[in-house]
């Protein structure tokens, strides 16, 4: 006989959670709150939890999380107020109970459509707080020597914006060039261009704008990986999204197909919105994205029987660490169809290349079709072409859906050769076709433009009492030199200019100046050129001697018992000053006052006050001013007892001059 242990079975009776609606996002008050909304079936009560970006939220002043019970489903939100691009990042919204547990991702992606104002209206009067509608984006120069950040803000007035690194304001110089630039009414962007870039940059940035009505920040971490060919330091391979071609609305008998071309590394994340709301994939509509070529992808939306409920601005937003993009598509409806009758742009053979009989002209002939009439660009090696005096653009309807188009070159030379291409685009898409321009020029002649041999250099020849700025370049034939100074021309007798041939094609440059002053000091341009070219050299002087005196003193004034002696000092960088009585050194007290002013760059005013002045500040008086490069004591002036006893100004005083 066996003895089983007894066991206890308890059924539950109620239902694991379940989505009923997948989470939306909706916007108030132009973007400035917004809310998560989702339905979840669940019983018992499920306990919900939001992340960002793979961390838990927390509820605050800001974000409010609510869960209504509606019979057996629960209504759920999460409001934001006061919303920012900080904001932006991955949502994901757990519903857990006894029973199990459900999660669902929502994605908040920020661009300057999810704001109220957009860029093409007038600035609102009440005009509009700092707001960054882009998260910053990270890009290295091509030559790997520099960083850009750069992101998108609205403001009304015009923001100022400050950067911080690691919690410390930026300033502006050789290393941090920043910039704020207009784009459109009420947007900026914001640029900041990092220099010599080292290790020492990875960090934190924040970029903060403020205008009277207050002000918004963004943050962007900056973080290397690995160095690059050149020894430096190397942001992370990718790239932003971009939509490189106008989305294209087609019809594919029941269906509607609104897609777009898009390029990104990695791949990104795509959302689509109608109007403000984003679309769910549900019922009659499908989104698809798929890869067709490195970094490249087409993603789609696809209508299935559309209604004119359907019409409206549809949106595509792309998005990754990188940045984010957004096509815009004006879904239209006429006489019940969802798309107009239309197709895109095609050409209906090869470009002709035709030139006239005297060789004075080029025509580059395309023949296209397409309806509605597209608009054409012409590109030259990647690079707009626009209408000058030697290349006119023609255009000519052949009929209503068959155009002409015609690029044309007047003397043509060696340099108008290269690839063009002739862009046509519609509402329904776009087209291309390329031509190859070769022209036979006229050889030509031989030689090189100057190009620096060796860096320009400032050499100071103290024993000589003279300056050499030199440079060394390459060039055939021999270059001419021209010196200015403040966009004058050097000329006078302590300046000589010459080019003097070293070797083969190397020619050194120089401007002798003979006893400099410091007045001397500058920037000193060297134009240098030939008939194949020019380069400039620009040498900073800065010269620094002894002081001069350049006025001696003078008593300037007595009044009320107040004596002011004053001199003019000429020096590099701003003198020591000290006055003496006889041989004594002068005390500053309540009583003596010393004033040193620069009135101009290397000239300084020099006075004494000598207030109250009794028959003891009677005598002889001299001044010593003192730099780094020496000093220099001036002559001796007198103050009398004379001078005390009644008031004079400055045009009847007699001096005495030791």
């Amino acid at each position: 006989m066996h003895v089983y242990p007894s066991t206890t079975y308890r059924q539950i009776d109620g239902l694991a959670p379940t989505y009923a609606q997948k989470p939306v996002i909706k916007q108030e008050e132009g973007g400035k709150h917004i809310k998560f909304e989702c339905r979840v079936l669940a019983d018992p009560k499920p306990v919900i939890t939001w992340y960002r970006d793979g961390v838990k939220v927390q509820e605050s002043a800001r974000c409010k999380v609510t869960v209504e019970k509606d019979e057996k489903s629960y209504f759920v939100t999460m409001a934001l107020t006061n919303v920012t691009v900080e904001d932006a990042g991955k949502y994901k919204v757990t519903a857990k109970n006894e029973l199990g547990e459900t999660a669902a991702n929502i994605s908040l992606n920020f661009d300057s459509s999810f704001m109220k104002h957009t860029a093409d209206e007038k600035a609102p009067k009440d005009g509009i707080t700092p707001t960054f509608t882009e998260r910053p984006s990270i890009r290295q120069s091509e030559d790997e020597t520099k960083i850009i950040f750069s992101c998108r803000c609205v403001a009304n007035p015009a923001p100022t914006v400050v950067w911080e690194f690691k919690g410390k304001k930026l300033r502006e110089g050789a290393r941090h060039q920043m910039k704020i630039v207009p784009d459109g009414a009420c947007y900026h962007m914001v640029t900041m261009e990092v220099s010599r870039v080292s290790d020492a940059d990875e960090g934190e940035y924040r970029a903060v704008a403020s205008n009277k009505l207050g002000q918004g920040a963004a943050t962007i971490n900056l973080h290397f990986e690995g160095k690059t060919a050149s020894d430096k330091p190397k942001i992370p391979d990718g790239k932003a999204p971009r939509f490189p071609k106008k989305p294209e609305i087609r019809q594919e008998g029941e269906k509607l197909v609104m897609e777009c071309m898009l390029e990104a590394n990695p791949e990104p994340e795509v959302t689509w919105f109608k109007g403000t709301e984003m679309v769910q994939e549900q019922g009659r509509i499908s989104i698809y994205k798929k890869i067709c070529g490195k970094d490249q992808f087409v993603v789609s939306v696809i209508i299935i029987k559309p209604e004119a409920s359907d019409g409206g601005q549809w949106r595509c937003n792309a998005f990754n660490p990188f940045g984010d993009s957004n096509a815009n598509i004006a879904l239209n409806f006429e006489k019940g169809k969802a798309v107009p009758e239309g197709f895109a742009p095609t050409f209906l053979d090869k470009p002709s290349i035709i030139p006239n009989e005297t060789g004075t002209m080029i025509t580059m002939k395309v023949r296209c079709k397409a309806k509605p009439q597209p608009t054409v660009e012409w590109f030259k090696n990647g690079v707009k072409v626009e209408e000058a005096k030697r290349l006119v653009i023609k255009e000519h309807k052949v009929t209503s859906e068959m155009f002409e188009y015609s690029c044309i070159v007047k003397d043509p030379c060696g340099s108008d050769a290269g690839k063009y291409k002739c862009v046509a685009m519609n509402q329904f898409g776009e087209a291309t076709a390329n031509v190859n321009l070769n022209i036979e020029a006229d050889p030509e002649p031989k030689g090189q433009a100057p190009v620096f041999v060796e860096k320009p250099t400032i050499k100071f020849e103290e024993k000589a009492g003279r300056v050499l700025m030199e440079a060394v370049v390459r060039a055939d034939p021999q270059p001419t030199s021209r010196w200015t100074k403040d966009t004058k021309e050097l000329d006078g007798s302590r300046v000589t200019a010459t080019v003097t041939r070293e070797k083969a094609e190397c020619y050194r440059i120089r401007l002798e100046l003979r006893k400099p002053q410091p007045t001397d000091g500058g920037v000193y341009k060297c134009n240098i050129k030939n008939e194949f070219g020019e380069l400039n050299a620009n040498l900073n002087l800065n010269i620094e001697v002894a002081p001069t005196i350049k006025r001696q003193p003078k008593v300037v004034s007595v009044i009320n018992r107040k004596i002011i002696i004053e001199c003019i000092v000429i020096s590099s960088s701003k003198p020591a000053c000290n006055w003496l009585k006889e041989t004594t050194k002068v005390r500053l007290d309540s009583r003596h006052c010393l004033n040193i002013n620069e009135e101009g760059e290397g000239r300084f005013l020099v006075q004494m006050e000598v207030l109250r002045a009794e028959k003891s500040d009677c005598g002889s008086y001299k001044m010593i001013a003192k730099n780094e490069k020496g000093e220099t004591t001036s002559h001796s002036v007198l103050i009398t007892e004379s001078m005390l006893e009644e008031e004079v100004r400055h045009s009847h005083l007699l001096f005495t001059w030791g």
